[in-house]
């Protein structure tokens, strides 16, 4: 709860429900750009705040 909502939406997109960056801007109505670039920063903010988060989220993405 302590990442911001479109934060928290990307990731869940991303890597629970496996979506790719172009379906996840048509989710959210923006660029794939956009995707890109949000989840670098939510996986930045989830490093600081749960380290062990952070690194399930870059194995995920490692094998995607």
């Amino acid at each position: 709860m302590r990442l911001a909502p479109r934060k928290r939406a990307v990731l869940v997109l991303r890597f629970y429900e496996q979506h790719a960056e172009v379906e996840t801007a048509a989710v959210l109505g923006c660029s794939p750009n956009t995707v890109k670039s949000r989840t670098r920063h939510a996986l930045n903010r989830l490093r600081e705040l749960a380290p062990e988060l952070a690194a399930t989220f870059e194995r995920e993405a490692a094998t995607s």
